[in-house]
Formats: structure tokens, sequence, C-alpha cells
């Protein structure tokens, strides 16, 4: 069809709807915001039906009409995707919406009794500039708005009273805010007002509740800045003094919110986190075994505490990070084996804590200690069937590694060895564990450093360079590690005394590709059999 064609074919349907309108509004906007037709023609009719409605004479608006307001604003408002609004445009979806709720006021305004604005209409207006992508102007717009509804109510409008929703609308708009440094203060600010409003008793819809507290909290915890941690646990301490001094339960904070300030703590990188996120959660397991059932840990509480110990062991070499961590994840392990669902652990806890193990070379059978985490993060996904927390190859070459760094006597560096190698073995035995090449480097290392005899280093770098090089994983580490651990002149023979960029592609084909979840290897029963001398 010609352009013109489909041009006045689209223009008389649009003429036809927008005549249809008067009868069967509802039905006609819901059909085109639910139908398959293409965005662009979706916004263009919202967008006729707005205008047509917008450049009326005041108070000319038929009943029929009026009740046509409220369904485009909530079709402008609810339907960016389906509008193809993006944030580049979303600018002219809030005023769409905030131009049909000022038709309504001017109607009103005129003497049309049938243009009543209600509270869902001022939410809908802040919705939309919330989801506008106009950052800190489209919050100061929804903030002006909820002050402007709150007026309205307390000079006796009762169809705006603002509700638990504009409340939460207005927060959450601030904590969009990127562009805002003090983005976090303001939407505190907006909480604070609300609290206050409620106390008074000037809005008794107003009553804060913890889905109101979680949006700030969040906005705190990522804000990174100096004072977020503490900012934050005023706020718990202020929701706990809503709940036990003003009996206001609704506001009692929960598990969620505690996991936020721990992990403000986390975030602040201070010297004393780890120290206080302890605090924080031995209070509430404490609050947990007296009764309080809302703020029990939970899988995620135990990971940032997991988690705010890796300073110690990365940063200042603290040889009781590793043991701290590991009584953590057995606490972890026990309430769920005693049936616990919340405290399911997951792969990646089991991973902090064998690393955190591999770091800790000054404790005596290190090496050991990651293993037995491996076995135990296997056996909850064997035994147990916890899919989460599944094996992968992070944990085996991170045991591998703890392996690699033993100091001791011969005999203990052999019984390391035996362990690297038992580890890599399995490692190759299941698709999902295997070998990259970090996993091949520290295995080179584990060769060069604990294998005493020329000989056997030789024999058996040959063979793990041959696994390596076919499964495509020889980095620059692993290569650097093999040089250490061999011989001049089987370096030479393997390399053919060419460098690392000179070496063959298929080689190192699959170095930046460790996340593909492709079984490479072919035979590895078979390999298997021949990598032990």
């Amino acid at each position: 069809m010609p352009k013109r064609s489909r041009a006045l074919s689209f223009l008389t349907t649009t003429v036809l709807a927008s005549t249809a309108l008067v009868i069967t509004a509802p039905i006609c906007i819901n059909a085109y915001v639910t139908s398959g037709l293409p965005a662009h023609t979706h916004r263009a009719f919202l967008r006729k039906l707005t205008d047509d409605i917008c450049n009326q004479s005041i108070g000319s608006l038929s009943p029929e009409e009026m009740s046509t307001c409220p369904l485009l604003m909530s079709a402008w408002a609810s339907a960016p995707e389906k509008l193809n609004l993006s944030s580049d445009n979303g600018r002219e979806r809030a005023l769409a919406v905030e131009g049909l709720l000022k038709r309504m006021i001017d109607e009103r305004r005129a003497g049309n009794t049938e243009a009543i604005c209600s509270t869902e209409d001022y939410n809908t207006v802040m919705k939309a500039w919330s989801m506008s992508g106009e950052g800190s102007k489209a919050a100061m717009r929804v903030e002006q708005i909820l002050i402007q509804m709150q007026d309205l109510y307390a000079a006796g409008d009762k169809h705006v009273q603002p509700n638990l929703e504009s409340f939460q609308i207005a927060i959450e708009a601030w904590t969009k805010a990127s562009d805002e440094s003090n983005a976090p203060a303001r939407a505190q600010q907006i909480l604070e007002w609300m609290i206050n409003t409620y106390k008074s008793g000037a809005n008794d819809l107003a009553e804060p509740s913890t889905q109101c507290f979680i949006p700030v909290l969040k906005a705190w915890a990522t804000s990174r800045k100096l004072e977020a941690p503490i900012m934050a646990e005023h706020l718990i301490m202020l929701m706990q003094q809503l709940q036990y001094q003003e009996e206001i339960e609704s506001a009692r904070p929960n598990t969620m919110c505690f996991n936020i300030v721990m992990s403000s703590w986390l975030k602040s990188a201070d010297i004393t986190s780890e120290k206080r996120i302890r605090q924080i959660f031995e209070y509430m397991d404490s609050s947990s075994r007296k009764g309080n059932v809302d703020i029990k840990p939970d899988a995620g509480s135990y990971n940032i505490v997991i988690s705010s110990i890796s300073p110690a062991v990365k940063k200042y070499y603290d040889m009781g990070g590793a043991r701290r961590a590991d009584k953590i994840l057995a606490r972890l392990e026990n309430g769920y084996l005693n049936g616990d669902e919340s405290l399911r652990p997951d792969s990646i806890i089991y991973n902090q804590v064998i690393d955190y193990w591999a770091k800790t070379q000054s404790v005596r059978g290190h090496f050991m200690r990651a293993r037995d985490v491996l076995d135990r993060q296997i056996k909850m996904f064997r035994e147990e069937n916890v899919r989460k927390c599944r094996p992968d190859v992070t944990g085996f070459t991170s045991v591998i590694a703890a392996c690699a760094s033993t100091f001791g006597t011969v005999k203990e560096k052999r019984s390391s060895f035996d362990m690297a190698h038992l580890t890599f073995m399995e490692s190759c035995a299941e698709k999902y564990t295997q070998p990259n090449d970090v996993t091949y480097g520290v295995m080179f290392k584990a060769v060069g450093r604990l294998l005493s005899n020329e000989d056997e280093r030789d024999k058996y770098a040959r063979t793990l360079f041959k696994l390596c090089c076919d499964d495509g994983y020889l980095g620059e580490m692993a290569l650097m590690r093999m040089k250490a651990a061999v011989s001049d002149d089987l370096y030479k023979h393997l390399t053919g005394g060419k460098s690392y960029e000179e070496l063959p592609e298929e080689w190192k084909l699959n170095v930046t590709k460790r996340q593909k979840k492709v079984d490479i290897r072919k035979n590895s029963g078979k390999k298997g059999h021949q990598l032990r001398p």
C-alpha cells in the first residue's frame, strides 16, 4: 500500500475511534493498549484522544469524556514499553498525564460536577514523573504534587487524601534521582514528613510501613557516602522506636532491612565494618532466638558476614579470618540441615570460604581446611540435593591454589601435591567443573613448588601441558608457571622457543571464554589415566 494510502487509512481509523469515544471510550482505550498493534500506533492514538480532550473549551466535557480521562492517564503512565516510550521521551508521557489532570481540575473549577479528581489520579501523575527518567527534576515535581495533595486534603478536599502509595512514589522518585548527590537525604525527608503527618493526626492514611523505609535504606547503602552506614542504622532505630514506643506495627523492621544496613557497612570500606556487621548479625540471631522471627538471619545475612571478612584476609593477612568465616558457614549449614529453608547455602558462599583458606598460608595445613570446605559443599549438593551450591571450577581452583602455596617439609609438600592432583582430576570429571586457564596455571605452580624431583616435574608438566593446549586454556600465567616448573630443555621443546604471542591460537582459544558452558574435553577418562606419571 502506498505511504499516502497508509497514512489516510490510519487517520481514518483514528478519527473513527475518536468519534466512537463518547460511546465506548473505556472499551476503545483498553482495546488499543492491549492489542498487538505497533507501538507508534498506540502512541498516536493516545495522543489524539488526549489532545481532543485537552483542546476543548473549559466546562464542555461530557460525563463520558470525563470518565475517559483517568483511563487515558493510566494508559500513558503504565505502558511505557507498549508505547515505545524510553527515558528520552518520558517527559512527554509525564506532561501528557499531568495535562489530563489539569484539564480535570479546570473542568471542576468551571462548575462541571462530574469532574472529580481522586487520589488515584494524582498518584498516576506522580508515577508518570517518577518513571520519566528526568532524575531530580522529576523527583522535585513529584514532591510538589504530594505537598499539593496534602494541602488540598487539609483544606477539605477528601477526594485527594494522600495515601501510602502516594508517599511511596515520592520516596522512590528521590531514590531514582541519580543526578542528585543528596537524593538519600531528600528521600528520608519525605519519609520523616510522612511519619510526622501521621503522628500529628493530619493524615490517617500516611501510616508508615516497612516498604517505605526499604527504598531509603537502599539509597543510603548504595550511595557510598561516609555517613551512609550510620544513617541506615538510625533509620533502623527509628523503625524500632515506631514499633515499640508508638505501637506502629506496620513500621517494624524485617530481615531485609537489617541486611541492607549490613551491606551499607560492607560497602563503606570502614576498618571497623567487619566488627560492626558481626554485632548486627549476632543481634539479629539473638533476637530471633527470643521470638522475634521478623529479623531472623537468612542466607543473605550469612553471606554479608562472610564477605565482610575479606579485607582481613586479603588486605591485612589476618590468619584468623578464614577460621571465623568457616565457623559462620558451619552455623549456616547446621541451620539448613535442621530444617530452616531460608538458610539454604549457595556456591558463592562456599567459594568465598575456600578462597579465604587458600590465602591463609600462615596456618599449617590450610590446604586441608580448604579441601574440607569443598567436600562439605559436594556433600550438600549430592546428598542433600541443594542445587544452589553445586560446586564449580572456582572452588576446585582455589583448593589447588591452596595446595600450591604450601610450605614445609618434602613430605608435607608431597601430601599437598597429592591433594592438588586429586582435586584437579575431580575437576576434570564433571562438565560443570572443567579446568580453565587459571586452574591450569595454579596446577603448574603446584608442580613447580611441590615436586622435588626434576624428572617427575618434567614428566607431569609435559602431560599437563598437552591437556592444557588441547583444551585451549594456555593462558600467560599458565605458560609462566610451566616455565618455572620444568627444565629449560623441556620448555624449549614444548614451545619451540616461541613467545606467548607466537604460539598456536588453538592453544589459547578458550582463555577469554571461561564462562562458556561447553564440555570441550573429549575422552577425559583416558586423559585422566595418562596424567599421573
